[in-house]
């Protein structure tokens, strides 16, 4: 997966696979999740919302499931 920087006081980088549906999320605190079944249409918007982290705590978080990869 390709990790695009963004502008965000919690967000580092987020990625996407098209194949499996894989969002991926790098945290500032080093921690990075994957979230399963997202529609592209969720990174996409990811993307180009103002604030990342409103937009993870009420679209991303608790709305997929997801796994703790570091």
């Amino acid at each position: 997966m390709i990790h695009h920087a963004v502008k965000s006081s919690r967000i580092a980088s987020i990625a996407y696979d098209k194949c499996s549906e894989t969002l991926e999320i790098r945290f500032r605190d080093r921690s990075a999740w994957q979230y399963q079944s997202v529609p592209v249409r969720i990174f996409n918007d990811f993307l180009n919302v103002v604030s990342k982290g409103r937009f993870y705590d009420g679209v991303v978080k608790g709305k997929f499931k997801e796994t703790k990869i570091a």
